[in-house]
């Protein structure tokens, strides 16, 4: 469950995400500009939201697989080879 969760709804939802922080931030600058204002350090620089969420979902990454992965640390892989004339797929042992 957990990998269709990172291998198929992260990857769908970091655009959803990435544009949602954009358009927050898009919208503050513009009601900025409306009311004569100058936009406050965060509504000025949306990259460092960018690279907030991004650091953000590299860590919940590296930890999901981390976590993940603990069950085949102790497994060996065995490639495919041919035994007797016949290949032999490759294998965890």
């Amino acid at each position: 469950m957990i990998r269709h969760l990172l291998t198929i709804g992260l990857p769908l939802a970091a655009p959803f995400v990435v544009y949602f922080i954009w358009w927050y931030a898009s919208k503050h600058r513009t009601l900025a500009d409306i009311e004569g204002r100058k936009p406050s350090a965060w509504e000025e620089l949306p990259w460092t939201w960018l690279v907030i969420v991004g650091c953000g979902l590299i860590a919940i990454t590296m930890i999901a697989l981390a976590t993940v992965s603990i069950e085949g640390v102790d497994r060996v892989y065995y490639p495919s080879h041919i035994e007797d004339g016949k290949i032999v797929p490759g294998r965890m042992e």
